[in-house]
């Protein structure tokens, strides 16, 4: 038995995949699994250092924000007292002393809760996200 000089022996292919029947490329899954696993990862590594960034900014800032709502609530309680103190001195009722310092804490509170909205409206991971919108958008077209 002799081998003929156009005869590719099956270990060898002429594509450099083995078992991929000697003359073509490898199967189209294949290749889409490889770099759907490649996109993964790179998208995995971009992901974890972003959010390494911001997890750092944002337990930092919820650290802070918790000591200084502590130390603004005490102050926020002084007030409150010397609030309604004077208003007692001016002669109002303490029902009615209550009752204004009442409001004022809920004005001051929808002006707080309004800020805070604004500065949480940032989205978190922009470039991931921006990484995966272009890359979906490339793999579909």
């Amino acid at each position: 038995m002799t081998a003929s000089a156009n005869e590719v022996p099956p270990e060898e292919s002429s594509d450099g995949f083995p078992g991929s029947g000697g003359g073509g490329s490898p199967s189209g899954s294949s290749r889409v699994m490889r770099l759907l696993t490649g996109l993964f990862s790179v998208h995995a590594e971009v992901a974890r250092q972003e959010l390494g960034r911001e997890q750092s900014r944002l337990f930092g800032g919820v650290i802070l924000l918790f000591v200084g709502l502590t130390c603004l609530a005490m102050l926020i309680l002084l007030l409150q007292g010397f609030g309604v103190w004077l208003l007692l001195q001016r002669g109002l009722a303490l029902g009615w002393a209550l009752l204004a310092m009442g409001g004022i804490d809920a004005l001051v509170g929808m002006i707080a809760i309004l800020l805070g909205r604004r500065a949480l409206a940032r989205p978190l991971l922009p470039e991931t996200r921006a990484l995966i919108r272009r890359t979906i958008s490339t793999v579909i077209s």
